[in-house]
């Protein structure tokens, strides 16, 4: 068996119906976060909109002044660059108007994204764990392990006893023959943790270890809350502002 191989059939009801009750709140929150993207990046393009017209009037404005200083142009071109930049102006608050009514939306969006990924919080790592623990007790289970490490062990364990006088310090504290076996075991499990991790040479770093479920990534601009007191102080912040 692989170490990344995640058969779902063979995972128990319980982390199925987990898994399930995860997928299906991953997607309402991802689906909240694309609704609370297209609301910001509309209320940020009518602000830059209404801010471009109004840098536009105020060049208007000053075209129209200079023409009037100059005293060559006719008043009717005058008369139309003032009703030019007040139209701009016009049109520039309508989209500021538009942007503030759709505050709201947003406001409540804030609060909604952060609620589902609240219920997110903790149930990955919950779940890779529960997985895990399942396939290492698969990874035991297989045909000729326990025998393998039960040599292992067996070797550790000699090799421990004939290098007592080494651990003359950690055995002298013992105060009972049953510390004293236990110190032993303690000694012969670090042997071979020693030897396993020579025999390794750092592989194991890199090695993957399987998920099943990550976290979905925050959205700009998103509240991002992990636990019930900093959702609270969200909406009082959220209500006030």
């Amino acid at each position: 068996m692989q170490l990344t191989t995640i058969v779902r059939e063979n995972m128990s009801p319980e982390l199925k119906d987990r898994l399930a009750g995860f997928e299906i709140n991953r997607d309402v929150y991802i689906t909240l976060q694309k609704q609370y993207t297209e609301v910001v990046q509309e209320s940020q393009r009518l602000t830059q909109e209404a801010t471009r017209l109004e840098t536009q009037a105020s060049l208007t404005d000053a075209s129209w002044n200079a023409m009037g200083k100059s005293g060559t142009i006719e008043q009717s071109k005058i008369n139309e660059e003032i009703e030019r930049s007040a139209q701009l102006r016009k049109d520039a608050q309508a989209l500021r108007f538009t942007a503030d009514a759709r505050i709201p939306i947003q406001k409540n969006l804030v609060i909604k994204v952060a609620e589902a990924r609240l219920k997110l919080v903790g149930v990955p790592g919950s779940i890779n764990k529960e997985l895990q623990q399942t396939l290492l007790s698969q990874a035991l289970k297989q045909e000729g392990t326990r025998e393998i490490l039960l040599e292992l062990f067996t070797l550790s364990h000699a090799v421990a006893l004939k290098s007592l006088g080494e651990h003359d310090v950690a055995l002298s504290r013992c105060n009972s023959q049953y510390e004293r076996q236990e110190k032993i075991k303690e000694i012969t499990w670090i042997t071979l943790g020693k030897k396993l991790e020579k025999l390794f040479n750092g592989a194991e770093k890199d090695i993957l270890v399987p998920t099943l479920v990550t976290m979905p990534p925050a959205v700009p601009k998103e509240a991002v809350v992990d636990n019930t007191a900093a959702l609270l102080k969200l909406k009082r912040t959220t209500a006030a502002s």
